[in-house]
């Protein structure tokens, strides 16, 4: 790659301090998703400060989180905005491109400069002020190859956007089947109906296992799954860990048994094992009466909103915890087995729907990573569009 020589990152960008303005909006910086409308966020929070108290940060503006910059808290901004005075407002000069640098501000080397020109005596108290910002030195390419590296990159944000959109879509079709199939409106027709389905609580059905793994006494290695490793509402596994090499107890489960997050039970971690393994006491290991309950159905049962709002009542505040003697007396619809075995049936094809979106979703961020690697780091060549390279 042809590069220019040298820079500190103060020939590139200049501190915007300019005061807000009445009529715009507010802006935050979050890690994954850059700067976004503060209203957009699930953490709503009212500013106390005045729109004048506010920082500008106009279209094309990149703002950072100083407390967190080391770890790639940044964004670009798409249009007008306000931005609290406790972020930093960079304006890019004419020797930088703004999406070239809010792409090359998230590769690995850039983040490692920022923790490395960061200030504090522990990590939680690193900052990195505009006045050591403007020191660190980089090396960028020519302007030309800076836009088209940007746009490359644009195309896989964009190939993202729409998976995740259709992603989105698919999860909430199979939501509106669960609420139909097993959630509350299949209440509503029991309540019509009372020939084909029977109301019987959880406890009747289900019981937790209790079987002990201690890797003190045993040397037997297996998959260990803890909380964190289950994304909520979506029963996906993002990994596991070794038994082994965990020193606190564990629970036992087999594949057919469920398992359901007890701690902050309204994040909704619950997963379907088709292994055996161990798990984090922090989550019950369900296990169904099989003359009775298909036990993907009650995998099912565990996901709708109704169950994991009646699990969450009366979990406490500080630690909240899923109460068995609560949770054990929650009415659940059960149809016969036949019609059980449809309605799995059913569901398990938006299952296969939403796990193939997830692995195209997780290669186009694999391969987006490869290519912030090589372009961003000089690792390889972009094409000119006129067949040769520059």
């Amino acid at each position: 790659m042809v590069v220019e020589g040298q820079l500190r990152l103060g020939q590139l960008f200049a501190n915007r301090r300019e005061r807000g303005r009445a009529g715009l909006p507010i802006m935050s910086v979050t890690m994954n998703d850059g700067l976004v409308e503060r209203s957009s966020l699930d953490r709503k929070t009212d500013s106390a400060l005045r729109p004048e108290d506010h920082l500008l940060i106009k279209a094309g503006d990149i703002a950072y989180n100083m407390m967190r910059m080391w770890q790639g808290a940044s964004g670009l901004a798409s249009r007008d905005g306000l931005i609290s005075p406790a972020y930093v407002v960079l304006r890019p000069l004419d020797a930088i491109d703004p999406l070239f640098a809010s792409y090359w501000f998230k590769s690995a080397r850039m983040v490692h400069l920022f923790w490395a020109y960061s200030y504090g005596l522990t990590s939680d108290r690193l900052r990195l002020y505009f006045k050591d910002f403007v020191t660190i030195p980089v090396v960028v390419p020519p302007i030309s190859m800076q836009k088209r590296i940007a746009e490359m990159l644009r195309v896989w944000d964009q190939a993202q956007r729409l998976v995740k959109k259709r992603l989105d879509g698919s999860l909430a079709r199979k939501r509106a089947l669960m609420q139909r199939l097993i959630g509350s409106q299949l209440h509503e027709d029991f309540a019509r109906s009372r020939n084909r389905v029977k109301v019987v609580e959880f406890g009747r059905i289900v019981q937790l296992r209790n079987d002990r793994y201690d890797p003190h006494d045993n040397g037997e290695s297996l998959p260990c799954v803890e909380l964190e490793h289950i994304v909520s509402e979506e029963g996906r596994l993002l990994g596991t860990c070794r038994s082994d090499q965990q020193d606190s107890l564990k629970n036992r489960f087999s594949p057919g048994n469920i398992l359901f997050g007890k701690l902050r039970p309204y994040l909704a971690k619950y997963f379907f094992p088709t292994f055996a393994g161990v798990c984090s006491t922090e989550i019950w290991v369900l296990e169904c009466d099989a003359r009775v309950c298909e036990p993907k159905f009650l995998y099912y049962c565990v996901q709708t909103h109704s169950f994991i709002q009646r699990a969450s009542v009366g979990a406490g505040s500080k630690m909240p915890r899923a109460e068995w003697d609560w949770v054990s007396e929650i009415p659940i619809v059960l149809p016969g087995i036949v019609d059980q075995r449809r309605i799995v049936e059913v569901l398990e094809t938006c299952d296969r729907e939403i796990a193939a979106l997830n692995r195209h979703l997780d290669l186009l961020k694999e391969q987006k990573r490869g290519l912030m690697q090589k372009m961003l780091t000089g690792q390889d060549q972009v094409p000119t569009g006129k067949g040769g390279h520059r």
